[in-house]
């Protein structure tokens, strides 16, 4: 009885009052769906248009009724940022039917939005990062995030102080936001302590850390508490790195009376610092190593027994042990390590923890992006060969080489997943991403030793020659002529004192070997005092890098020279070899080079060793030369902002021996390669009848040595140097007479220029011989090499 009068109540209530719908129900409720839709009413519109919204529903009359649609419909709609909510109640007609009812709650819209108070930063600056204008809907977390976005724009000018707030009275009854500020004083940096530190000098402090002091023009130097969080995390690694691995590091910032200037102090309790007192190794399972023992690891880590513990060791060792097992082929191997302590001891112990993995073999390399390079120019740049054992550091180099290659914006190597096929190997998938290698250069150049020099260059550096284009529009599109890897250049220079173009081809992989094939020819132009020097030349050269730092060649080179326009106190020796001459050359060089950069260096060295023979096989002169060189950079100091002092030590020596080689061929000194002293400027005397002139010709002996030693003065804008120069240049096999010079000089760095600086330096000769030309001041692009 009880659940038949339930049914009776439950079909009462489902039939509801006579004349109403028969059920409502919302969107999310599936009990009416396919029934057909009779109607769909808006409610709630007041400036959004109806046609806006039935744009953008999908829900049609007469079509069947589907709860998804119409909750796909809703999710259109909050899209269109019109709206704070939408609601979507189906009702069932006494048809059958369905009606669709969309109840709309419409976002407010910012009357205006304006900025009040501000003086140092224009509306502009502080209203664009908030993207909210007249006409936006009112969102109070957008309304907020514009706060923190302008008080990071004040703080980054140095106001630390600000506050901003928005009236809420006006943003409630008219729509009006106003941002209100109050500036404050600019708050700079006036010192800077370190509070606890015992074990490292406040200097040595500073360097570890971006914060500074203000400085007129210089240092704005403005209270930067993000950059402040920054600098307590870079502290606390550096005393961890060095030992101290309880450190607690924390900063306290004092404002002056007038709130204009601030003192930053970081707290530091150092705690103790430890020491490493044993190194064990075992597997993630607590047994045995097997691929490397316990011996083997402790002489792969770069920290020792007795050694500070010291972070930045410790993942050396890691990366070390971690790179011996991947030269074998282990490339899922791990590595961690677990300092072990032992009670209020200061030593602790070090376990190495070793995932060994299992071994591997390279398997299919597969190259994908490259739609005009070729495979095998990719393929150019690993060491990763199928069959052959994997070497786990091979990847990140390979990865490496790519991206130096010019040819790609992107690379990525990754491991792939094994082939259960071929459990033992391992596919590898190269993703490049290419970049347009070809370019059109034009510049103007400046030198004291060259004057002034223009430069029109056209360069590819995924040159095909092979690539012929098949119709114009190939080569329009860029298409032809490319994806080889080679590297193509035409250069165009007109000059005040040189005149010269060339044209060069040089294949990196000839025959898809580690040896390069280059080409060139061309034509130079040098104008003298006493002569005018006109060169037609072309050569091929072979070359190939012996390992990571050795590099060698062979070239063979001919030559036809010619001097014109000869002054009437040109020295005997200079018309004798008025020409033209015909010069065969077949000569090789070899370099090695350690340098951390080759374009602003501060360690390693370069060595370089040259020999040519002149006339061995054809050619009208028959001489050798042979030339060394060695510079080696040493990094002396960084200030506390992190910038290098460098010593730069220079070593250079050439010899002409074996025949009478002409005097353009000989060694000459001077202006950039000794200051202090013109260019051409130092060396023998020419004669005119037996007679000295004051007319400098070539020697067959050159050496140098010299130093300098460059600091930071302004940024990373402006550098100083002082230098120490000399040399000389004879006709015999002695050193005497000898040259010197002292000087200074500066070196500029312009963003725009590149990474060469512009140098400019002033000399002093305090060793000279009376026939010698001196200069005081030369220029140029200061490139290392």
């Amino acid at each position: 009885m009880r659940l038949l009068l339930a049914m009776f109540v439950g079909l009462l209530l489902l039939a509801g009052p006579i004349g109403s719908p028969l059920v409502q129900v919302a969107a999310a409720d599936d009990r009416l769906a396919d029934r057909p839709v009779s109607a769909i009413e808006l409610q709630g519109l007041k400036r959004v248009s109806e046609q806006k919204v039935l744009n953008n529903i999908r829900s049609r009359v007469g079509q069947a009724y589907d709860p998804e649609t119409a909750r796909n419909d809703v999710n259109r709609l909050t899209r269109l940022g019109d709206f704070g909510s939408i609601d979507v109640v189906a009702e069932l007609q006494e048809d059958g039917t369905v009606t669709l009812r969309y109840l709309f709650k419409e976002e407010e819209l910012l009357a205006e939005v304006s900025v009040v108070g501000n003086r140092m930063l224009a509306d502009s600056a502080l209203l664009g990062p908030t993207g909210l204008h007249r006409g936006s809907p009112r969102d109070d977390f957008l309304i907020q995030r514009g706060i923190r976005l302008m008080e990071d724009l004040y703080k980054g000018k140095g106001f630390y102080l600000v506050e901003i707030t928005v009236d809420p009275k006006q943003l409630d009854d008219d729509g009006v936001l106003i941002y209100e500020v109050i500036e404050g004083p600019r708050v700079r940096i006036r010192a800077i302590e370190f509070v606890g530190a015992t074990s490292f000098t406040p200097r040595k402090l500073r360097a570890q850390i971006e914060t500074s002091t203000w400085f007129p023009l210089l240092e704005r130097a403005a209270l930067d508490e993000d950059q402040l969080v920054k600098d307590v995390g870079k502290l606390t690694a550096y005393y961890r790195d060095h030992g101290w691995i309880d450190v607690r590091v924390d900063r306290s910032i004092e404002i002056s009376p007038d709130q204009r200037e601030a003192k930053v102090i970081f707290l530091i309790e150092e705690g103790r610092r430890y020491t490493v007192g044993a190194i064990k190794a075992q597997t993630t399972e607590g047994g045995p190593t097997t691929v490397l023992n316990q011996s083997q690891i402790a002489a792969l880590m770069t920290i020792k027994v007795g050694d500070a513990f010291r972070a930045d060791l410790m993942r050396r060792s890691i990366d070390a042990i971690q790179d011996a097992h991947g030269v074998m082929g282990y490339l899922e191997s791990e590595v961690r390590s677990v300092p072990i302590r032992h009670g209020d001891s200061t030593e602790l112990d070090l376990l190495v923890q070793v995932k060994e993995g299992e071994i591997a073999d390279v398997g299919l390399l597969n190259i994908t992006g490259n739609t005009l390079t070729q495979d095998r120019v990719i393929r150019g740049q690993t060491q990763l060969n199928p069959g052959h054992r994997f070497d786990g550091r091979e990847i990140k180099r390979t990865e490496e080489r790519i991206r130096n290659s010019g040819l790609f914006s992107e690379a990525k190597v990754r491991l792939q997943r094994p082939d259960p096929t071929r459990p033992n190997e391992r596919d590898v998938l190269i993703e490049v991403k290419e970049k347009n290698t070809g370019s059109v250069n034009f510049g103007v150049g400046v030198g004291s030793d060259s004057g002034v020099l223009g430069n029109i260059s056209l360069t590819q550096n995924n040159f095909d020659i092979l690539d012929v284009p098949q119709t114009f529009g190939e080569m329009a599109a860029g298409r032809a002529f490319r994806g080889a890897g080679q590297q193509f250049s035409m250069n165009f220079q007109p000059g005040t004192e040189i005149f010269a173009y060339d044209i060069s081809l040089t294949e990196p992989r000839f025959l898809d070997t580690p040896i390069s094939l280059g080409g060139t020819a061309g034509y130079y132009r040098r104008i003298y005092e006493e002569y005018t020097e006109q060169r037609l030349y072309t050569g091929g050269t072979l070359s190939r890098r012996l390992g990571d730092i050795w590099f060698g060649d062979l070239r063979l080179e001919y030559t036809n020279v010619r001097l014109s326009e000869i002054a009437a106190n040109a020295p005997d020796q200079v018309r004798d070899d008025q020409g033209p001459d015909n010069l065969v050359s077949i000569g090789g060089s070899l370099v090695r080079t350690t340098l951390n950069s080759f374009t602003r260096p501060t360690s390693g060295s370069r060595a370089s060793l040259s020999y040519s023979n002149y006339g061995a096989l054809a050619g009208d002169v028959k001489f050798n030369r042979t030339r060394l060189s060695y510079t080696t950079y040493l990094l002396l100091d960084r200030d506390f902002l992190g910038r290098p002092s460098t010593l730069r030590l220079d070593g250079r020596f050439g010899l002409i021996f074996g025949g009478s080689a002409p005097n353009y061929e000989k060694f000459y000194m001077g202006g950039r390669s000794l200051r202090g002293f013109a260019y051409r400027g130092v060396g023998p005397s020419g004669t005119i009848n037996g007679v000295e002139t004051d007319v400098v010709v070539g020697g067959d002996l050159m050496c140098s040595l010299g130093g300098q030693y460059q600091f930071p003065l302004v940024g990373e804008f402006l550098d100083g140097v002082v230098f120490v120069d000399s040399g000389t240049v004879n006709t015999g096999t002695g050193v005497m007479p000898y040259r010197a010079a002292v000087g200074f000089g500066f070196r500029v760095y312009i963003a725009a220029l590149g990474s060469t600086p512009l140098a400019f330096d002033f000399a002093f000769p305090f060793l000279k011989q009376p026939e010698d030309r001196t200069q005081l001041f030369s220029f140029a692009a200061d490139l290392p090499f």
